[in-house]
């Protein structure tokens, strides 16, 4: 189980091609903010690999980050928006 209160990503990968960010608005910098500032995890629902954060931007902008955590606390952003 990860510590969330603890947890410093060491990396984090995106698919441009494949991935929906910029659907919805938002960028990979202020997905990747979300995960330096205050920040709640919940459980995916529909996929038991994925988690869900709730969190803010620099700019203020608070966001829903769908995303994949794989070995090395790499996380893999999946798609985000605002909420």
């Amino acid at each position: 189980m990860v510590n969330w209160n603890r947890f410093i990503p060491s990396d984090f990968e995106y698919d441009f091609d494949r991935d929906k960010l910029s659907s919805h608005g938002v960028t990979f910098e202020e997905a990747v903010e979300c995960f330096f500032s205050y920040f709640e995890i919940r459980r995916n629902k529909t996929y038991k690999d994925r988690y869900q954060l709730i969190g803010n931007t620099v700019g203020g902008r608070k966001l829903r980050i769908i995303f994949q955590l794989k070995p090395g606390n790499v996380v893999r952003v999946i798609t985000g928006w605002e909420i």
